[in-house]
C-alpha cells in the first residue's frame, strides 16, 4: 500500500512539473493567461518558484491584488526577490512617465538592441503599409485576435532601425504604438508599457511630435481603464504638449504669432545632440516671422540653422530649407534666399 501511495505521488508530483513547463512554455509564447492558469495550479502545489511566475505574469496582466498575494506566498516560501516584483510594479508607470518627460525636451536615445540584425532590405512604406493591414484587424476583430501576429510584424523590422533613418524610425515606432495598444487591449497593461516605452524612444529620434502625442494618448486611455487617474492626467498633459509641439511645425501658417510663442519655447529645448531637432525648428520659425512681413528676422533664424546644419545630412532638413527658399524669393527676402544658398553650394 505505501508503494501505490508513493506511485500516486510520484506521479501527481510529475503532473504538477508538467504543468509548471507548459506555463513557462505559454509565457515564452506570449500567452500570459494561459501560463497563469498552469502556473497557479503549480503555485498551489508550492513548487520551486511558481508563486513567483505566477506573480511576474499577474502583475503583467493587471491583476495587481492577486499578483501581490502570490509575492506574499513566495516570501513566506523563502523567495525574497518577490518583494522586488511588487516595488517594481509600482514604479513602472512612474518610470514610463518619467522616460515620457525625457522624450519631449529630446532626451531619449535608442536604450536596447534588437535581437536579430537586419535580414535584407525593407522599405519604410513596405512596414507601414503591414501595419496598417494589422491596425485594421484590431478595429474589426479585437487586439487578441492580431496581437501575435503584431509581435510577428515586429520581430522581423525592428532590426531595420540599426540601419535606417528617420522614416524607418517612425515606421518602427508605430508598430511598437500598435503592439502596446493590442496588448492593452489584450489584458496585458504590463507587456504594453515597454512597447509604448520604445515608441517613444524612436518617435523622438525621428522628431515625429505627432507620433509621440499618439503613444501618450493611448497610454493615457490604458492608465485610465486601471485606475490610474493621476498618471493618465500626466500622460494625457505631455501628449498635449507634443500635439501642440507639432501643430507648431506643419507646413501651414495660418496663425504664425502663436506658432512662435510655441517654437521660440521649443527651440531652447534642445541641446548639442539634437541639431537635427533645432534645425527644423529655426527653420520654422524663420517661415512665420518671413510670414508676418519681417524678413531681417527670419534671415538672422536662417543663418543660424544652416550654420548650425553644417555637418548635418537630412534630406528632411533640405526640404524644409527649400520650401523656405521658395517663400523666401517670392517675398524679396534676397539675404535669406543668400543663406540657403550658402548651404547648397557646400553640398556640391
Amino acid at each position: 500500500m505505501r508503494i501505490e501511495k508513493l506511485l500516486a505521488q510520484h506521479e501527481h508530483d510529475e503532473a504538477v512539473e508538467r504543468l509548471y513547463r507548459l506555463g513557462e512554455a505559454a509565457e515564452r509564447a506570449g500567452d500570459l493567461r494561459e501560463a497563469a492558469v498552469r502556473y497557479r495550479v503549480a503555485a498551489d502545489q508550492r513548487l520551486g518558484d511558481a508563486a513567483v511566475r505566477l506573480a511576474r505574469v499577474l502583475f503583467a496582466l493587471g491583476e495587481h491584488a492577486e499578483a501581490t498575494r502570490w509575492c506574499h506566498a513566495a516570501v513566506a516560501d523563502g523567495f525574497p526577490e518577490a518583494e522586488e516584483l511588487i516595488q517594481e510594479d509600482s514604479e513602472a508607470r512612474q518610470r514610463f512617465l518619467e522616460h515620457a518627460a525625457r522624450a519631449m525636451v529630446g532626451a531619449p536615445t535608442f536604450d536596447w538592441v534588437p535581437a536579430a540584425v537586419p535580414a535584407g532590405r525593407v522599405e519604410p512604406s513596405e512596414v507601414q503599409e503591414r501595419t496598417r493591414a494589422l491596425r485594421a484587424l484590431d478595429r474589426r476583430y479585437g487586439g487578441i485576435a492580431c496581437h501575435t501576429l503584431v509581435l510577428a510584424h515586429l520581430d522581423a523590422v525592428e532590426p531595420m532601425i540599426v540601419v535606417g533613418a528617420e522614416e524607418m524610425w517612425t515606421a518602427v515606432a508605430e508598430v511598437h504604438e500598435l503592439a502596446g495598444w493590442t496588448a492593452f487591449d489584450s489584458g496585458m497593461p504590463g507587456v504594453a508599457l515597454p512597447h509604448f516605452s520604445r515608441a517613444l524612444t524612436l518617435a523622438r529620434q525621428a522628431e515625429n511630435e505627432a507620433l509621440i502625442a499618439s503613444v501618450l494618448t493611448r497610454a493615457g486611455r490604458m492608465f485610465l481603464h486601471h485606475n490610474a487617474p493621476d498618471d493618465a492626467l500626466k500622460a494625457f498633459q505631455l501628449g498635449f504638449v507634443a500635439a501642440h509641439n507639432s501643430w507648431a511645425d506643419r507646413r501651414e501658417l495660418s496663425n504664425p504669432p502663436q506658432a512662435i510663442a510655441a517654437l521660440t519655447t521649443k527651440v531652447g529645448t534642445y541641446g548639442a545632440d539634437h541639431v537635427r531637432a533645432r534645425v527644423l525648428t529655426l527653420t520654422a520659425l524663420a517661415r512665420n516671422h518671413l510670414a508676418l512681413g519681417d524678413p531681417a528676422a527670419a534671415a538672422d533664424l536662417t543663418g543660424e540653422a544652416v550654420a548650425a546644419a553644417a555637418n548635418l545630412r537630412s534630406a528632411r532638413v533640405d526640404d524644409h530649407l527649400r520650401w523656405l527658399d521658395e517663400e523666401a524669393r517670392d517675398a524679396g527676402a534676397s539675404a535669406l534666399v543668400k543663406h540657403i544658398a550658402h548651404r547648397f553650394a557646400h553640398r556640391g
